[in-house]
């Protein structure tokens, strides 16, 4: 046990690798996610029962990525993507105890038992009862029949609640361990992350983060829009009223930014006085509700800067790439934003140009 005092690195590592090779020999699967919803560790039943790709499960993922590509994969059910995966997240910032059964779309039925960690986060366990839940439709017509079957499988399940006790144990001692590694270098991984100026994702990050979007895009075939944003005027600002009024003009569009976005979109700052928004496209409203969306932009960054003189106006010209109907690369959807912003530069500035607009589209 890590007795708070000293760490041992190596020693560490052997003793998460004997926790997660003892995790993946369980038929039932388990996924572990910290007080921020971000993914600790699963095994391998987990991914397969709920059918993830690979990279769904690396430490780290944030649980809403789980919870959207549900919602767009059809897991539950017809409805407003955005507004499913925000119920589920509610519901999951709560940390109380669950135990509900839930059918995939391909029939099967699992039994999901969710037991929030007293060090932060929780642990849950899926176990398939596809059998269970058939055998119980049908006990009816043939509960004489049954019984004994159901009897042996009743059984079963009592095991696999025993087992998600076990689970529970070692999963705290998992989180407890965690939480003491991501203590020590949770501020330095933050600063190397995000603005120091503005508190917003820098660039290093939104480059993660857009390679991670947009993969998921691609296996979910949903579109998404990356908006590339620069100041107009933010040079005479800096230069005649100081430095000092200039970054507080930078803290003003990064506060207006993120209060007119959605929750579920992402925004950053690259650095001098650009800044960038990946945004996902909501199906029926297309690239409309991306245009709603650059207009709103556009309107919260008009912004007029006092000195003792005349008044400085400060605006934003934004340049706009859909994913994959403009770019089908990462690098690409950057090249095809740039040039688009750098063209409502070109014509007048304080415009919003979307790259299917571009001289050579």
């Amino acid at each position: 046990m890590f007795d708070g005092k000293s760490f041992d690195a190596d020693e560490e590592v052997r003793c998460q690798a004997s926790v997660l090779e003892a995790l993946d020999a369980m038929h039932i699967g388990i996924s572990i996610f910290d007080a921020g919803l971000r993914l600790i560790t699963v095994n391998k039943a987990f991914m397969t029962l709920l059918a993830f790709p690979p990279e769904m499960g690396r430490p780290g993922t944030p649980l809403e990525a789980l919870f959207r590509l549900n919602a767009e994969r059809g897991e539950y059910g017809e409805g407003d993507i955005g507004a499913m995966v925000e119920e589920r997240l509610a519901l999951a910032r709560k940390f109380e105890p669950h135990n509900f059964r839930r059918e995939r779309p391909d029939g099967t039925v699992l039994e999901i038992i969710g037991t929030p960690l007293a060090s932060g986060g929780f642990v849950t366990t899926y176990a398939d009862v596809t059998e269970i839940t058939r055998a119980k439709e049908a006990l009816e017509e043939k509960e004489r029949e049954l019984t004994r079957h159901l009897e042996d499988m009743e059984l079963e399940r009592a095991m696999v609640e025993q087992q998600a006790v076990q689970v529970v144990d070692m999963a705290e001692q998992l989180a407890v361990q965690n939480k003491e590694i991501e203590a020590s270098r949770k501020q330095s991984d933050f600063q190397a992350r995000h603005d120091e100026l503005t508190g917003l994702p820098n660039r290093r990050y939104f480059t993660e983060f857009l390679e991670q979007s947009l993969l998921v895009a691609s296996q979910a075939d949903t579109p998404k829009a990356l908006l590339f944003i620069d100041l107009d005027n933010f040079k005479p600002v800096n230069d005649i009223l100081g430095h000092d009024e200039g970054d507080a003009l930078l803290k003003k569009v990064a506060l207006r930014l993120t209060s007119c976005l959605r929750d579920s979109d992402f925004v950053a700052r690259l650095g001098g006085d650009e800044f960038a928004v990946i945004a996902g496209m909501k199906p029926g409203s297309g690239i409309d509700g991306i245009r709603v969306v650059a207009g709103r932009l556009r309107e919260a960054l008009n912004i007029s800067v006092q000195d003792s003189g005349q008044p400085l106006s400060v605006t934003a010209s934004i340049g706009v790439a859909l994913f994959p109907a403009d770019a089908g690369s990462r690098d690409e959807l950057l090249k095809q934003a740039d040039k688009a912003m750098y063209e409502a530069k070109a014509v007048g500035r304080n415009r919003i140009v979307f790259a299917e607009e571009l001289p050579d589209a």
